[in-house]
């Protein structure tokens, strides 16, 4: 076991800085400082003037914004197109325009020494793992592993840039179920669950630090080129925080889910000290329950699922989620928004916006928000 390296000085080192930065117009986000204040008030499963509103959409539909994973090997073409992308972007609301460095998810997978597959603007993993798992890595996130090293190179160069004019997103890591996912396979990991736990649970265990290693990377390589940091749920904070995820729970019962899975996600979560835990679909949401009672966990941020039921269908759950004292975050279509401010408190709630939008559809859809609230609609960012 490595001992932890984010330990209470870098926390509060990076508090002290990201409320500082908080306080300061940025080029491309003049309106930061209101946004941040309202996040803050989020955070705080509290509500200022109006509930978080994040939505952007493609200001050139000519030229199609992506991940760009298949510049990642050529640095500077990637970050001229990256740029572009970031600048032709309409931010609306309480968006904040962001480069993101960007290598697929469950990045934590490549950092253990896989080699990511990209296709169509995402990566997949070969299923490694032998079924007494033997060959399964140590764990180790080696600082010259290759993609590390272009990890360390990309951050320094966007948050450099980045600095007082815009704000750097992280990479997704992953939930550590996620990382065995993508190199044991679901049927295989759903047997191991029931035959062999001990293996999970040993894993889980190594991965732990490994992870904090490279949480305090991301935020010692942003932060101290004085550029702003962000996640890629879009969410702005004051302090540090981290979002927890475990899309493997949708194959999973309560009970192994609380056994394998859930110490894990309440251990990050106390570790950096906020969080927003990134329930993913109706098979998921099972396990609701249990992610109310962790303390640990601020945020229940919940997607709905591609071809699943509306995010207004879960209007119970969210209730539920308000009344044991999280906020929320919902990602949803315009469908859903409304509705939704009419059926929940507005304190703690805020909506990451999808759809098809042309910039003046999304500016009047944002107006038609804030005149529900009685707010003047502003474009913050």
């Amino acid at each position: 076991m490595y001992p932890n390296t984010i330990t209470p000085l870098h926390l509060e080192q990076w508090r002290n800085t990201l409320t500082r930065l908080s306080q300061q117009p940025m080029e491309f986000a003049p309106g930061f400082p209101g946004i941040a204040q309202r996040f803050e008030a989020w955070w705080q499963h509290d509500c200022l003037d109006r509930p978080i509103f994040i939505a952007s959409c493609n200001g050139n539909p000519q030229r199609p914004t992506a991940r760009r994973v298949d510049l990642l090997k050529t640095p500077d073409r990637w970050f001229e197109e990256k740029f572009k992308d970031m600048r032709q972007t309409h931010w609306v609301g309480d968006a904040l325009p962001f480069i993101r460095v960007d290598f697929g998810p469950v990045f934590m997978t490549a950092l253990a020494g896989a080699e990511p597959i990209f296709v169509s603007d995402t990566t997949w993993y070969e299923h490694t793992i032998n079924d007494d798992w033997s060959n399964a890595p140590d764990w180790r996130f080696r600082d010259d592993n290759p993609w590390q090293v272009l990890l360390r190179q990309l951050l320094a160069m966007v948050a450099d840039d980045a600095r007082g004019r815009y704000f750097v997103c992280t990479p997704n890591l992953g939930g550590t179920d996620e990382v065995l996912l993508n190199l044991r396979g679901s049927a295989k990991l759903c047997m191991d669950a029931i035959d062999q736990p001990e293996k999970i649970i040993q894993a889980v265990q190594a991965i732990h630090p490994e992870w904090e290693r490279m949480t305090a990377l991301l935020y010692e390589s942003i932060l101290s080129r004085g550029a702003g940091l962000i996640q890629w749920q879009m969410l702005w904070s004051n302090q540090p925080y981290t979002l927890p995820s475990s899309d493997f729970n949708a194959m999973l019962g309560p009970r192994h889910f609380k056994q394998l899975f859930l110490p894990d996600i309440e251990q990050r979560a106390r570790t950096v000290g906020r969080a927003s835990f990134h329930l993913d679909g109706p098979d998921a949401a099972r396990h609701i329950d249990a992610l109310i009672a962790c303390d640990a966990l601020d945020v229940i941020q919940f997607t709905p699922g591609d071809g699943a039921a509306p995010a207004r269908s879960y209007t119970e759950m969210f209730r539920n989620v308000q009344q044991a004292g999280k906020s929320l975050l919902i990602a949803c279509t315009q469908a859903d928004v409304l509705p939704l401010c009419q059926a929940l408190d507005p304190k703690g709630l805020a909506f990451l916006v999808g759809g098809d939008f042309t910039v003046a559809s999304l500016d009047a859809f944002f107006h038609e928000f804030c005149q529900f609230y009685g707010v003047t609609a502003g474009k913050e960012s």
